[in-house]
């Protein structure tokens, strides 16, 4: 009679025991589970800065009649071999005011828009800072397409005379379309830093290439 009781106390300890294993090790194959799953972490979203897309100015149709006000310029200091010698003042028609136009050989007017003080963001190899947007307009009344995107050429200088060279902000200027068609305009934005002092006197040069006289402008900007 006392070996039944003995064997039962026997069964029940060595189960208690088994219990206590199969909870111990349910509950240790979980934790790397958990603690895999507790320290995985949502990538770091990126910091890099956008890079400034240069737009291409559109053209459209030219109005009726745009040249009625451009002015020709005396062509008798331009020197045809200029840009052979290197000498480019050469290549420039007689300065006329900022807000004139100006119908340069082969039926094509140039002319400038509103000339506005902003502050400039440097792209990419570039130094912004406080400057000026020139907005150039570009008339073809040639009778046949105009090459531009290879041509156009803008430079700005500030100060009295020959001046001091402005920078251009690329990344902030208007690329110019590749083709002008005939009775088309375009009005390319073309960034340039001058400083707030030096605005007082600004020359603004257009040139479309070698086959072209330059326009020039000398006014106050902003």
């Amino acid at each position: 009679m006392l070996i039944l009781p003995t064997v039962l106390v026997l069964g029940l300890g060595l189960a208690a025991c088994g219990s206590g294993k199969s909870h111990s090790a349910s509950t240790s194959s979980a934790s790397p589970s958990m603690s895999a799953t507790g320290s995985t972490s949502a990538p770091a979203a990126s910091s890099a800065p956008a890079t400034p897309t240069v737009q291409t100015a559109q053209p459209t149709t030219a109005p009726a009649s745009p040249s009625d006000s451009a002015a020709t310029p005396d062509a008798s200091s331009i020197d045809p071999k200029a840009v052979e010698s290197g000498d480019l003042s050469k290549d420039e028609y007689p300065e006329v005011p900022l807000d004139k136009s100006v119908s340069i050989d082969g039926g094509v007017v140039i002319s400038l828009g509103q000339l506005q003080s902003q502050d400039f963001a440097s792209g990419p190899g570039e130094v912004g800072g406080s400057g000026v947007l020139v907005p150039v307009t570009v008339t073809n009344n040639s009778g046949q397409d105009l090459s531009l995107a290879s041509v156009l050429s803008t430079t700005v200088n500030y100060g009295e005379g020959s001046g001091t060279p402005a920078s251009e902000i690329i990344s902030a200027s208007d690329a110019a379309p590749a083709t002008l068609a005939a009775g088309q305009t375009v009005t390319v934005n073309r960034a340039f830093v001058v400083p707030a002092e030096g605005r007082g006197s600004v020359k603004v040069v257009v040139d479309l290439g070698a086959d072209h006289g330059a326009a020039t402008f000398r006014g106050a900007a902003g």
